[in-house]
């Protein structure tokens, strides 16, 4: 389980619960933009960020279409705003996707090297067995928790944005591949 809370600061407090008596705290700093999420300078620098990047990452232009047919976002004046939160947190989704086969990757080949390298003792084998199963367990479930969340915190940041968010538009966001990574947006 995930309980993640931020703070009128833009701290970030997720809290793991791995099982009833082992848990994870990680406070995450946000970047200064994010805080300005609604104001003139972050629809600014989102608005020339959209057009630094369309180019290469076209599915830009279905997050802005989708958005365009959303009255609220275009009445706003924040579209690019929603554009850049969406981009963001479809690329996150990815990183942590990629991540996640990483991970399992880094477990296979432990539980591999233990099973198949001779040399080893019964203490070293072991010990890889443990760095397998804790890898396993932590890692894809503080991976699996933190995708959860990114979707979670999109449908906030646009309620902030736009007020409430249809399904509808949430879901035809949530379907768009993003294939760089985003990068923070510069301060004014």
């Amino acid at each position: 389980m995930l309980i993640s809370e931020e703070s009128d600061s833009g701290m970030v407090t997720n809290t793991y619960v791995l099982s009833p008596t082992k848990f994870i705290v990680r406070v995450v700093s946000p970047h200064p933009m994010d805080q300005r999420l609604g104001s003139s300078d972050y629809e600014t620098a989102a608005k020339a960020d959209f057009e630094r990047h369309v180019a290469t990452e076209t599915n830009l232009l279905e997050i802005k279409a989708i958005l365009e047919d959303f009255p609220t976002a275009t009445a706003s004046q924040r579209l690019y705003s929603g554009i850049r939160e969406a981009y963001v947190a479809r690329a996150r989704m990815r990183q942590l996707r990629d991540e996640r086969y990483r991970n399992s990757d880094r477990v296979s080949r432990l539980w591999t090297e233990s099973a198949n390298d001779s040399s080893l003792t019964d203490a070293q084998r072991q010990k890889l067995n443990d760095e397998g199963t804790k890898l396993s367990e932590e890692g894809t479930t503080m991976l699996m928790l933190d995708y959860r969340d990114v979707g979670e915190r999109l449908k906030q940041r646009l309620s902030r944005l736009y007020g409430e968010l249809p399904k509808a538009v949430y879901q035809r966001l949530m379907s768009i591949e993003i294939y760089e990574p985003a990068e923070p947006l510069p301060a004014p």
